[in-house]
């Protein structure tokens, strides 16, 4: 058996990968830090780098007094010229376009969009610049707003009762009885009436209770929010129900 002479293939194909094992598994460490240091430097440097870059528009029409905005605006998108780090920074505080709209509008409003109309924030305005918005029009649509007075009424939503859980025939007087609701025409138009929050009132209590209003889903604003709501009459407790088990 002949063994093989330095410098023959085996031999190299066995130094390269010792070679190769040790490049792997030694020193570790520095190995790791100076990955690390390369990472972060590359990190740094992409984040200074001028970029261009779509980023979300809100649309905050001003309306007048008199006006309700019907169904949000639609989505918008601004394409930005800034570095990678200050774009990342306008997703979470969004440009927004700003635009008051006085009472004798049409029911339809197109406005029509410019770059710059694209209000970036304060702290952000001086390192980056507006190229384009799309789409370059937005549709608002409105409808006036009206104020009446209605009844608070109670609909069976404040119960006064006795421990046992039993109803009391009693009054209820709300102070005051009468609220403002404000809203678009066609919601104030229907309703007759606001109804309170639920609340259990119990039987012999004559202090006033505050109530909420409950305008959830109506559409409309009401003022006051709260009114007073007091039991009137005293009733008589029940009387016990007689023991038909004893003998």
């Amino acid at each position: 058996m002949t063994t093989p002479h330095n410098g023959s293939p085996r031999m190299e194909r066995r130094h390269w990968r010792t070679r190769v094992r040790a490049w792997f598994t030694e020193r570790l460490g520095l190995k790791a830090t100076a990955l690390l240091i390369t990472l972060l430097i590359w990190l740094l440097v992409g984040a200074r780098e001028r970029t261009e870059s779509f980023v979300p528009v809100s649309v905050t029409p001003v309306l007048d007094s008199s006006l309700v905005l019907l169904g949000d605006p639609p989505p918008l998108r601004a394409l930005i010229a800034g570095s990678t780090a200050d774009i990342v920074k306008l997703y979470a505080t969004p440009p927004e376009i700003r635009r008051t709209v006085s009472g004798d509008v049409p029911d339809t409003l197109v406005l029509d969009l410019t770059p710059s109309d694209v209000r970036i924030p304060p702290e952000l305005s001086a390192d980056v610049r507006v190229l384009d918005v799309q789409p370059r029009s937005v549709t608002l649509r409105f409808e006036n707003k009206a104020s009446t007075r209605v009844a608070v009424l109670n609909g069976g939503r404040i119960r006064v009762q006795f421990a046992g859980g039993a109803p009391a025939p009693v009054r209820l007087r709300f102070e005051p009885d009468t609220v403002k609701i404000t809203g678009p025409r066609r919601i104030v138009r229907r309703l007759r009436g606001i109804y309170p929050v639920p609340l259990t009132i119990a039987a012999g209590d004559t202090l006033p209770h505050v109530a909420d209003l409950d305008t959830a889903g109506l559409g409309v604003s009401v003022a006051p929010a709260q009114v007073k709501v007091r039991a009137r009459g005293v009733p008589p407790a029940p009387a016990p129900t007689p023991d038909t088990t004893a003998p």
